[in-house]
């Protein structure tokens, strides 16, 4: 059974987010600030693409 395009790019989103949430919490452990600061990067990527898919999908008035 094939997975719609937007399946994949949810589950791309999905996996980045908690990606950039594991690089965040494994670089404050560690005190390593370009690690937090890729994982701060990736998570915030993941939020906003998930926000936008919320509002593009919510009907218009």
């Amino acid at each position: 059974m094939p997975i719609s395009q937007a399946k994949k790019l949810t589950l791309f989103v999905v996996i980045g987010a908690a990606f950039g949430l594991f690089c965040l919490v494994l670089g404050a452990r560690e005190q390593n600030l370009v690690l937090t600061g890729a994982g701060a990067l990736a998570l915030l990527g993941g939020l906003a693409l998930t926000v936008m898919a919320m509002a593009r999908r919510r009907p218009k008035r």
